[in-house]
């Protein structure tokens, strides 16, 4: 029989499309995972792979062997995981950061009020994870809620509004959007398009709509506003704390709604547990 490890590591490799992935995904050296290739095709037969200086690609054969492979060792490890699991109840998310540390996370100790016996595990990036394939009970996406093999429930369509230091507003006609031409701009690095879409929409332009300062994150522009080095349009619910202490203000001024939300989505394929169908609830009525 052939060597399981050495299987494995070709699943991965299938899978990944790149040795390097593979070999960090399996906990060894990319040197180690290319002998683990050589050993699988000895025991087998036949050449698997294709060494053309540019890393390793499947052969015909290999090809054939990942498809009647398919998602077996996925398989294996969720089974493993989940009999690691029992005894208890756990609810596994993944979500963006933003949503996660301006919203859901000050949040979070009701819902673990109201369902005491679930173990949260949270986890946030901004990759899209696959609910038919890893190892996740539900996630909170960005987007237009059309994505395939999910079911989708809308929390709430994001807005954009202007937010900035008070100190900024001093001596200005607060009541004024124009007097935003005289102030910074603060940019996200993944929301460049963010303050384009609010000023056009309020009939305004800025100098800084294509320059000024880039953050990494919204967390971080969001802090660069407190101190005061300038303005930051961003959907009110992930600065409603830094409102009610009045470290930002927000002056009426347009309010634009997107086209995007966030939502709370899984997989139709797997059962409705208890604690997903209680957070999907709990977020709903809470968003």
């Amino acid at each position: 029989m052939a060597s399981l490890r050495a299987l494995h590591a070709f699943s991965l490799l299938a899978r990944l499309g790149r040795a390097a992935l593979a070999a960090e995904k399996l906990g060894v050296s990319p040197s180690a995972l290319s002998h683990l290739m050589r050993k699988l095709e000895s025991e087998l037969g036949a050449t698997l792979v294709n060494r053309d200086g540019r890393g390793l690609t499947l052969t015909e054969e290999g090809q054939r062997l990942a498809l009647s492979l398919g998602d077996a060792f996925d398989r294996i490890e969720e089974a493993v995981d989940s009999f690691k699991r029992r005894g208890r109840t756990e609810l596994r998310i993944s979500t963006v950061s933003t949503f996660a540390t301006r919203w859901l996370i000050p949040r979070l100790p009701a819902f673990q009020a109201s369902q005491p016996d679930v173990e949260l595990l949270l986890s946030a990036s901004t990759r899209m994870v696959d609910l038919g394939r890893e190892n996740y009970d539900c996630a909170i996406r960005l987007g237009k809620g059309n994505w395939p093999s999910v079911e989708s429930h809308l929390l709430w369509k994001e807005h954009l509004a202007v937010a900035l230091a008070p100190g900024l507003l001093s001596g200005k006609d607060a009541a004024d959007p124009s007097v935003l031409t005289g102030l910074r701009l603060l940019h996200t690095a993944s929301r460049r398009n963010d303050w384009i879409i609010w000023l056009e929409a309020a009939g305004l332009t800025h100098a800084d709509t294509k320059s000024g300062m880039v953050l990494q994150s919204r967390d971080l522009a969001i802090q660069a506003a407190i101190a005061g080095m300038g303005a930051i349009v961003i959907d009110r619910r992930f600065v409603s704390q830094e409102l009610e202490a009045g470290h930002l203000v927000m002056p009426d001024w347009k309010v634009v709604e997107l086209d995007t939300g966030y939502w709370f989505v899984r997989s139709p394929a797997r059962t409705l547990t208890r604690p997903v169908a209680a957070f999907r609830d709990w977020l709903q009525t809470t968003a």
